[in-house]
């Protein structure tokens, strides 16, 4: 199933970038040329920008994740006190859940690429948190929560 199919049955506008567009949805949503490139954005709660991308697994991956932000409940948000790292976490999680949903099928190397998009947040929060051990050790225990329940999901997805 192509991902235009999959965003109109959530209500989202998709925004394919190609080389011919580039321009123009650089400039409409003010993001760099290069940012464009192997990167997906949400834009409010029903405009996902699909970016360019060289490995189409990747690019559904991204495509997936960017649905699941929109599947991310503000009461969610607010009980995690609005730890973009767990929203982070969560929007993978349910994207995936969506991946599956469809039937969407991921590489080893996805796969890799999403854990490396995980440890990315936690790399990025741990300068914020490491005042507050805290903080870090609980979120070193979501990071691992996370990593099971996509470890539960991915039989299914591969």
């Amino acid at each position: 199933m192509k991902a235009k199919q999959i965003a109109d049955d959530f209500n989202i506008k998709l925004v394919n970038v190609t080389k011919t567009n580039i321009e123009s949805v650089s400039k409409r949503y003010d993001i760099l040329k290069p940012e464009l490139k192997n990167n997906a954005y949400i834009i409010g709660d029903d405009e996902i920008i699909l970016g360019i991308y060289e490995d189409k697994d990747l690019k559904f991956a991204a495509f997936f994740h960017e649905i699941g932000h929109t599947l991310v409940t503000e009461r969610f948000t607010e009980m995690i006190n609005y730890d973009i790292m767990l929203v982070e976490y969560q929007a993978w999680i349910e994207g995936l859940k969506i991946a599956k949903k469809y039937g969407y099928k991921f590489s080893n190397k996805t796969f890799k690429y999403i854990l490396k998009s995980i440890n990315s947040y936690y790399k990025d929060a741990v300068g914020v948190y490491n005042k507050d051990k805290r903080i870090c050790t609980k979120n070193l225990q979501q990071k691992s929560n996370t990593v099971l329940k996509i470890k539960k999901i991915l039989p299914d997805l591969m």
